[in-house]
């Protein structure tokens, strides 16, 4: 973010800044008491969250108080499908000056939800030089480092003096991000080496950059490399920015860390969706058809697993009739194999993301959480079948009990680790409605077993 936006950080008091709930109330009265001075000193983000709310009109109500500057802040704040859909309402030439006061990596982004038409609109209405880098970004595919890089980096070349690259530094200061380290490059722009600023301040003047640079340069990514592995990357070496090359090895932009921190929310908040079967973009503001489009198929796949477990109930019918107990209890076992499972599946799907599974780890993985979880059968089922066998008043249903969550939470532990890798090793993404799956074993399985060894000892 630009440093004169930064004060926008300070506390609501001292700057006089609406709060959500005072843009809301604004909102009742159709913005007649909107102050726009107060507005732009407002967080970007509290603009932005309120206009993810508002119908096209009276978005722009609220950005018409604002300037180009401030508006382009709040839809850098906005998901991207919103910005983009404000971005259309408006004249093309207030879209193409918000548009030039975004990051390049914002701006492409946002191009990218829309229209080809809307777009190629758009880009041949602006200046020659930023259309051409937004163009070089909107080649790159959204996921890799280069779809997510800025292009505004400042870089010295190996042959300048540390009296020349400060020099250089000087003039550049306004088309790049502020940086600790600073990147040195050939004459043809392949990156060589890192230097850090302290470095080159405390160094004499006529000193060469090569003589001082670190040739070794940690966490380099490709343009083509997954944006969750530069993620990963930044997290390892505990950098500010990583560089980003091309095949040549040219150095074409960095990635900072408000992208990996966008990156990692982005990637948490899709896997704990996708989880549960729920779209992996969705957020409470989607539409309704939208929505239910992306929920539907997975409650479908759902119903047909309920539709699973009540024909595995219904074969013991006669059984649970003439022992009501088992009806009793039966949920649950099936219950507490589900949480067992689900904690195998939350800590499996976890470190999937943090990079801490390699293929050769699979059988230790399934070993280990099957063994936690008839440790764990042992303790629950003991305490349940305490309280089972005196709530009945039966020391064998205890029995049945105790035997039935030690197989089940056994199973459950098993079956939370294999999921995700399973989901892995045929390419899928292990998040994918893992937990629909699990439900199916632990369910159906589950009172299958309980149901099974009630029938054999109740006899």
């Amino acid at each position: 973010m630009r440093e004169d936006n930064r004060q926008k950080n300070v506390p609501k008091k001292e700057l006089n800044q609406y709060t959500f709930e005072e843009l809301r109330d604004c909102a009742d009265n159709e913005f007649k008491n909107l102050n726009a001075a107060k507005l732009s000193r407002t967080s970007p983000y509290e603009v932005g969250s309120l206009l993810e709310r508002l119908s096209p009109e009276d978005r722009q109500k609220v950005l018409k108080k604002l300037s180009e500057e401030d508006a382009s802040d709040v839809l850098a704040e906005m998901n991207a499908e919103d910005s983009a859909e404000i971005i259309s309402e408006m004249r093309d030439s207030r879209a193409i000056k918000i548009l030039r006061a975004l990051e390049p990596d914002d701006a492409a982004g946002l191009l990218r939800e829309l229209d080809d038409d809307d777009r190629e609109r758009l880009l041949s209405k602006m200046p020659k030089g930023d259309a051409d880098v937004l163009r070089d970004l909107l080649t790159y595919d959204p996921d890799t480092a280069g779809g997510v890089m800025t292009p505004c980096v400042i870089s010295v070349c190996d042959d300048m003096t540390c009296d020349e690259a400060i020099q250089h530094l000087r003039k550049s200061r306004d088309s790049g991000e502020n940086i600790e380290n600073i990147y040195v490059v050939d004459t043809k722009n392949h990156l060589v080496g890192v230097l850090s600023i302290n470095k080159l301040l405390w160094t004499a003047s006529n000193k060469k950059i090569s003589d001082i640079m670190c040739a070794t340069i940690e966490g380099i990514c490709t343009a083509e490399q997954d944006k969750e592995l530069a993620a990963k990357m930044m997290t390892q070496f505990h950098h500010n920015t990583l560089p980003v090359i091309d095949s040549q090895g040219c150095l074409i932009g960095v990635i900072t860390h408000d992208d990996v921190i966008d990156i990692i929310q982005e990637e948490a908040t899709e896997d704990i969706q996708k989880l549960h079967g729920a779209g992996g973009d969705e957020t409470i503001h989607d539409g309704i058809i939208y929505s239910t489009v992306r929920r539907t198929p997975w409650l479908i796949i759902n119903l047909f697993i309920a539709f699973f477990t009540s024909r595995v109930i219904s074969l013991f019918e006669a059984k649970i009739s003439e022992f009501t107990i088992l009806a009793v209890f039966m949920n649950l076992v099936a219950s507490l194999g589900g949480n067992s499972g689900a904690q195998t599946l939350a800590i499996s799907i976890r470190s999937f993301a943090l990079g801490e599974y390699h293929p050769g780890d699979s059988g230790g993985i399934l070993l280990r959480e099957t063994f936690k979880g008839m440790l764990n059968g042992l303790l629950i089922g003991t305490i349940a079948a305490l309280i089972t066998g005196l709530w009945a008043r039966n020391g064998m249903v205890g029995l049945v009990v105790f035997i039935s969550m030690i197989a089940n939470m056994s199973l459950s532990g098993l079956v939370g680790a294999f999921i995700p890798i399973f989901l892995k090793r045929i390419k899928c993404d292990p998040a994918q409605s893992s937990y629909i799956f699990l439900t199916m074993v632990t369910d159906s399985v589950g009172m299958l077993i309980f149901l099974s060894i009630g029938s054999r000892l109740l006899l």
